[in-house]
């Protein structure tokens, strides 16, 4: 019954199973690509940035499925692949683990001009400014998809900003013929892989888009939380037996504190504590009675000693100004007679 099935397969048919055959046994990543809507020239350049990291072989599905089927030989796994060929499709064979493949796939897509009856997979807003167009027709097919434009100094220039199309949003022959005349490209096209087989195990397209940051903030999430779950349980791990001892020892320093327990480690607490508590007490002391404290606690706690009164000191009395001596008036002598 093979045998005749096999006759009735034309020669080139079987040249492309073994091909598929040999590669099947030569790579340890085996996927099943998505290669609808992308155009020849397109494909033609992610084959190229493909090159040295993955080869893809094109061919219709039932030799495909011919190849993974024989292929079941070396491992069972092989059919489930067989499930994932519908549609345009193809094989791609790489030494990269299947999450890495799709990455360098999503990596590897290129921009392309809209089609009228695609989807636009991103918000495009139209900038409102100067453009380049020169004066004529432009200014009325702009004006048609509701970008608001007119002529000014001999330039057409785009009034406010237009929020042209939105994410899903299904794109007209009008809106792409004005999304070409802005240079812009809002299509992403690229090589999508529906499924992947590595080491016995088939990864389906949708578990191999991850949010890399997302499973970074997981395993950041996930760690801190294991070493906290280590470390409650008292559970010794590389990660954790240096913080448990850290833990331990801090306890211990804890107990012999509250202990009074005088070993090295804690004898400077103790005396520092103990210092406290009398400058605590002093200062109970010493506002009920300042004479209770000596002069030596009195400055540690900033009492400040009484201040003596001055015995008052009496005004002094302004000296009182002499008297001038009286003028003596000249005797008259009396002459003799």
């Amino acid at each position: 019954m093979t045998s005749t099935k096999a006759e009735r397969i034309a020669p080139w048919k079987q040249e492309v199973v073994s091909e598929l055959s040999e590669l099947l046994a030569q790579y340890p990543v085996v996927g099943v690509l998505d290669i609808s809507e992308l155009p020849a020239p397109q494909f033609q350049q992610i084959r190229q940035k493909l090159r040295g990291e993955a080869e893809i072989v094109v061919s219709k599905n039932t030799l495909l499925m011919l190849a993974l089927e024989k292929a079941t030989g070396m491992d069972e796994k092989f059919r489930e692949l067989t499930g994932f060929l519908e549609g345009q499709s193809a094989l791609i064979f790489s030494r990269m683990n299947p999450f890495r493949l799709s990455k360098f796939l999503r990596d590897s897509k290129i921009s392309a001009p809209a089609k009228p009856g695609s989807k636009s997979p991103k918000d495009i807003v139209i900038p409102a400014g100067e453009t380049d167009f020169a004066p004529g027709p432009v200014v009325g097919e702009l004006q048609r998809v509701g970008i608001k434009a007119r002529i000014q100094a001999g330039k057409v220039v785009i009034l406010e900003d237009c929020h042209l199309l939105k994410a899903g949003d299904v794109i007209s022959k009008e809106v792409s013929d004005a999304l070409a005349k802005f240079g812009i490209m809002p299509l992403e096209l690229g090589l999508k892989l529906r499924a992947a087989y590595e080491a016995g195990m088939v990864f389906s397209g949708e578990v191999l888009e991850i949010d890399e940051a997302r499973v970074v903030v997981q395993l950041q999430e996930a760690s801190a939380s294991a070493l906290n779950l280590a470390l409650n349980v008292n559970y010794p791990t590389p990660m954790t037996i240096s913080l448990m001892i850290m833990k331990a020892s801090a306890a211990a320093q804890n107990l012999a504190l509250n202990a009074y327990l005088p070993v090295p480690q804690v004898m400077p607490m103790l005396l520092a504590r103990a210092h406290a508590e009398m400058l605590g007490l002093a200062a109970t002391m010493g506002a009920k009675d300042s004479n209770t404290l000596d002069e030596g606690l009195k400055k540690m706690l900033g009492v400040a000693p009484p201040v003596e009164a001055k015995p008052e000191e009496k005004p002094k009395e302004e000296p009182k100004a002499k008297a001038k001596p009286a003028e003596e008036k000249p005797k008259v002598e009396q002459k003799e007679g």
